[in-house]
């Protein structure tokens, strides 16, 4: 009787350790999930953070024109007008496309000089406009511009590209659209194939803008006009300047 009594407690003190040994395994076993779960969460957030950037978009930074190219659409002079003032307005856009003698469509545009003489002769302090060093548009700071007073720009623009704004008199000029030209993606969506747009923008342009600049639009219209068309203004067939060598018949 007395080792019964004596081993009662033992009997107890098992089944308390039993009971506790369980409740502890459910206590560790929910820690486990808990853990396993946060851990999990952790990762997740490593996972998103150690995810790499988007790669940034090139800029571009110049504008070109394959002017026999155009169609006359004029998409290129209202997207230029939507972005810059909310609504189809071609006489504020940035570029234009000039009807020469009511046949041919020339794409007149800014071709971001290198030298930039819109901007050296410019006669503010500081000067009214400046180039965007990300991606070389021309910003016209409306503040200070002395617009028809001045016009300077507009004088020495060797394309004869600077138009005026008709409802304060300043100057109109491309300012890139922040790096991605809006007429290039109207004048790309209403090109044809294998006709190709008019409006090309690239990243890479030193020098190739200096030798177009010089080509006054009325100068590219007659080119044009005499190269498309037979009789033309001189009453013969023009061919292009670049002429392919043939070599000569063997005898």
């Amino acid at each position: 009787m007395e080792d019964k009594e004596r081993n009662f407690p033992d009997v107890l003190k098992r089944e308390s350790t039993r009971r506790g040994f369980l409740k502890g395994s459910v206590i560790a076993a929910g820690s486990a999930v808990a853990l396993a779960t946060i851990g999990g969460l952790a990762a997740k957030e490593v996972h998103a953070q150690a995810k790499p950037p988007e790669p940034k978009k090139d800029l571009m930074k110049f504008l070109f024109a394959e002017r026999q190219n155009c169609t006359g659409c004029r998409a290129c002079e209202y997207a230029c007008s939507v972005f810059h003032t909310g609504v189809v307005r071609p006489s504020v856009a940035r570029v234009h496309v000039m009807k020469y003698k009511d046949v041919i469509d020339v794409p007149v545009i800014c071709w971001h000089c290198s030298d930039r003489p819109c901007i050296e002769a410019c006669p503010t302090t500081p000067k009214a406009i400046v180039a965007d060093p990300n991606h070389n548009g021309i910003i016209l700071n409306e503040k200070i511009c002395l617009g028809a007073k001045c016009l300077k720009c507009k004088e020495v623009c060797p394309a004869d590209y600077v138009w005026v704004n008709p409802d304060n008199g300043q100057p109109l000029l491309c300012d890139m659209c922040a790096g991605e030209p809006a007429c290039v993606k109207a004048c790309a969506d209403q090109s044809g194939n294998p006709q190709g747009p008019c409006l090309m923008a690239n990243k890479l342009g030193f020098g190739v803008n200096m030798a177009f600049r010089d080509v006054k639009p009325e100068q590219a219209g007659a080119d044009l006009l005499d190269l498309m068309f037979y009789p033309n203004t001189v009453g013969k067939r023009v061919t292009p300047v670049k002429t392919v060598k043939t070599k000569k018949a063997r005898r």
